[in-house]
């Protein structure tokens, strides 16, 4: 099993604009949609866009939330705390 570099919402924190520039990440769990034709498994590399920091109610702090395309095509939304391994 890989391991992964997790977001650390401490190193957001102290530098919350290196977030808004990341470019590709990796899925660190699997991600279930409505459908189930566009789950995300766990490993998949995305690319992701910073939309906006927002409060994540179940964590109880403020993470990025990032606009995620799979494939050349965007897929949706996601939190910093779903995402690792973030590349400029």
């Amino acid at each position: 099993m890989k391991i992964f570099s997790p977001f650390l919402h401490e190193d957001f924190a102290v530098n919350p604009i290196k977030y808004e520039l990341f470019k590709t990440a990796i899925v660190i769990t699997n991600v279930v949609t409505h459908d189930g034709e566009n789950d995300l498994e766990r490993g998949t590399i995305v690319g992701v866009r910073h939309v906006r920091n927002a409060w994540n109610a179940l964590r109880r702090r403020e993470e990025p939330i990032y606009a995620i395309t799979k494939d050349g095509e965007h897929w949706g939304m996601l939190y910093a705390n779903a995402l690792a391994d973030f590349t400029l």
